[in-house]
């Protein structure tokens, strides 16, 4: 006769990976992907270590599951904001602030999300979390173009270039050893917002001269 889990015992090991998956988050936020360690992650999460061992066979393993859980609710924040109704200057801009005010919230777990060095199965998880951020300027760029609320540009090239300008913009002031957050944490977010538009801006006109100079 074949073994099934029963209810209560499925719920327990849901449970255990949930503690686990908590207590690998709670120690990144507090001093990045460098402090879960997986005796610390088993004694913070109250399992054995080898129980920790048996549902995630790696340190990598189990980070990478805490990237993509915290970077999919990152995303899910921003994607309900672009997906709205509202004008798409508007939305940019909502979407953009957004992103940097939440990470200089929560600025040791954002560091370690977009700055700390990784190995490569974390820079592969940061990549894709990248790219995501790109569709997302994109579709409200389309949407801006499309509406003529922005000038005629290449919304995935542009939308690309905002992506690779917040988390470098933010590598620094986000960084452990910083203190500039403490002291201009709303202007650094301000400041970022405002190129950010102004890129969009700037692109459309350079492109809109391009296209009247080969008219």
């Amino acid at each position: 006769m074949a073994y099934r889990r029963t209810d209560s015992v499925s719920a327990r090991l849901a449970d255990n990976r949930r503690a686990i998956l908590n207590a690998a988050r709670d120690l990144v936020a507090e001093g990045g992907f460098a402090a879960a360690q997986m005796t610390e992650v088993a004694r913070k999460a109250g399992v054995a270590t080898g129980t920790l061992y048996r549902y995630f066979p790696s340190k990598e393993e189990l980070c990478r599951q805490v990237f993509r859980e915290v970077s999919a609710r990152e995303m899910n924040v921003l994607a309900g904001i672009a997906a709205g109704d509202g004008p798409a200057i508007d939305r940019l801009e909502e979407v953009l602030r957004t992103f940097a005010s939440r990470a200089v919230r929560g600025r040791r777990l954002a560091y370690a999300l977009l700055a700390e060095p990784v190995d490569v199965g974390l820079a592969e998880e940061r990549a894709r979390f990248r790219r995501m951020h790109g569709e997302i300027f994109a579709g409200i760029l389309e949407d801006g173009v499309a509406s003529g609320a922005f000038p005629p540009l290449n919304a995935r090239i542009a939308a690309a270039c905002i992506a690779g300008a917040i988390p470098t913009a933010l590598i620094g002031p986000l960084a452990p050893e910083s203190h500039e957050l403490e002291k201009n944490g709303d202007s650094v977010v301000e400041d970022i917002v405002r190129f950010c538009l102004a890129g969009v801006e700037g692109a459309g006109i350079r492109k809109t001269t391009e296209l009247r100079a080969s008219a």
